[in-house]
């Protein structure tokens, strides 16, 4: 049995547009669209999945996590976009975030300490997908290729789509997605994920950003 994994994620705030669009979405009648989403929820990235190293464990995490959400100000960034991104739709930043892209990179390196190497099977699945020597670069140091210069903060809505099935899921988002894209993206809090073998992706902790705001 495959041992637990760990992740670090932005979830959209209780009752927040995103949440409620996301719970109806993810979570709801979109079966077909969904089901890889579902697995690990409606969710932008900051730290990839991965196991715990053998000298680590889930104590020093949550406490690394509250260490770390304690230095960070939440950020206060434009509403959100509907984009079609590799074939797949996702909301995206509205515009390039500077601030969005620190703090991923942040908890790239803050948390690679408690990161197992990728074992074969884990980086032969990620090299089915072709990677730019960059990515196979951050696949090697960082276990994932998608970080730093690379990253791009979405919010994943769908599996990736053939170009006869986009115009027709494009319809039915565009109204579903009406009220997350006029409320501005609040990240307010970094939230501990955990996936247990052969399961789903559920919320640990959620650790409030209680860093200074510049001024």
């Amino acid at each position: 049995m495959s041992p637990p994994r760990y992740a670090l994620y932005f979830l959209p705030e209780t009752d927040s547009a995103l949440d409620r669009l996301g719970r109806a979405w993810i979570d709801g009648v979109a079966a077909d669209l969904t089901a890889e989403a579902r697995v690990y929820g409606f969710h932008a990235t900051l730290k990839a999945p991965f196991r715990l190293a053998d000298d680590q464990d889930e104590a020093a995490l949550r406490a690394a996590c509250a260490a770390f959400a304690a230095t960070q100000a939440p950020l206060a960034e434009g509403p959100p976009t509907l984009a079609l991104l590799d074939d797949f739709y996702a909301l995206r930043p509205g515009a390039p975030s500077a601030t969005l892209q620190t703090l991923a990179a942040e908890c790239v390196r803050r948390f690679d300490p408690f990161r197992a190497p990728l074992n074969p099977a884990e980086k032969a699945k990620r090299l089915r997908t072709p990677l730019t020597p960059r990515q196979r670069q951050f696949l090697d140091q960082w276990g994932y290729p998608y970080v730093l210069d690379e990253y791009r903060f979405h919010l994943t809505l769908t599996r990736r789509l053939s170009p006869a099935e986009i115009p027709a899921v494009e319809q039915v988002l565009r109204p579903l997605t009406a009220e997350a894209v006029t409320e501005p993206l609040a990240v307010r809090s970094l939230c501990l994920m955990h996936q247990p073998a052969g399961g789903g992706f559920s919320m640990l902790a959620r650790y409030p950003l209680e860093g200074a705001c510049a001024s």
